[in-house]
């Protein structure tokens, strides 16, 4: 269950590749249920109630082992205790809050099913299948502070110090510090540098939009909010993409399992709100 767990749980910012139209696409019809007779007793008996809420805290449990930390609350719809068991069911919600994973900080998201029969058996190894498409819809809040605490992980710093070991061989400047702010709907990066044979470190600070294009989050307009700096907008631009904390954590977080597409993004009240669609993709038999 591993690959559905991790997932679902690292949907946000998957903007490295495109969804299918699951609405029209992706819905199989249920198939290989259990009978009408022992679906409608496993409900008035509350077998199947019970079955949902074992279900939510032993994936809850799953979830929290491969976070470092954050709430997470999940929510399971069955058909049946014994379809449940399968690994057949009608939905799944997944919400976390105050989430880090690998040194990705996300302050909320959400991701739930949008097809009415999902299914996810085990073989005899007791290794989970998914046997269909498993389409969902995601909203995904991150903040100014998460921003800068992603940027504060040794993954983040460790792009920072090749960007440093590169310029520093041919004498240009030593990155010190890069931050984060969210205002007026706009991103702004500042970054102090050191150059060589100069005292003082050097400040400069970089606006750029962002806005969703084919299905990705892309930063355009980049321009400096400074008159005086020693680079060019060029230099500093792709130095920028290098360095965007958004772009790094889409490929921490990104999954060869699950194809994605942002359709909204927007910056207000010091966090970025995202939302979009994913697809969690079938194993090959």
């Amino acid at each position: 269950m591993k690959k559905f767990i991790i997932t679902l749980a690292l949907m946000s910012l998957g903007q490295m590749c495109f969804a299918q139209n699951c609405e029209t696409l992706c819905c199989p019809a249920p198939y290989d249920l259990t009978s009408g007779i022992s679906r409608f007793v496993s409900n008035v008996t509350g077998q199947n109630f019970l079955a949902e809420k074992i279900g939510e805290s032993i994936t809850k449990r799953a979830i929290k082992k491969n976070i470092a930390s954050g709430k997470i609350d999940v929510n399971i719809n069955s058909f049946s205790t014994r379809d449940l068991k399968a690994g057949r069911f009608k939905s799944f919600e997944i919400t976390g809050k105050n989430v880090d994973i690998e040194g990705v900080y996300i302050s909320y998201f959400n991701a739930k099913t949008i097809c009415n029969f999902n299914y996810i058996p085990h073989d005899k190894d007791n290794n989970y299948i998914v046997k269909e498409d498993i389409p969902l819809i995601f909203k995904t809040e991150i903040t100014e502070d998460d921003l800068n605490n992603t940027m504060n992980s040794s993954d983040y710093k460790r792009l920072i110090n090749d960007i440093n070991s590169i310029g520093g061989s041919f004498n240009l400047f030593e990155i010190t510090s890069t931050n984060i702010k969210l205002k007026n709907g706009k991103m702004y990066y500042i970054v102090k540098y050191a150059m060589p044979f100069v005292r003082k470190t050097k400040e400069v600070v970089i606006s750029a939009d962002i806005n969703v294009q084919n299905g990705k989050i892309v930063l355009n307009n980049a321009g400096f909010e400074s008159r005086h700096s020693v680079m060019d907008i060029d230099t500093f631009s792709s130095i920028l993409n290098y360095i965007n904390p958004l772009d790094f954590s889409a490929k921490i977080l990104e999954n060869k399992d699950a194809k994605f597409n942002i359709e909204n993004v927007k910056i207000a009240d010091k966090k970025i709100t995202i939302d979009g669609r994913m697809t969690i993709l079938k194993d090959k038999e």
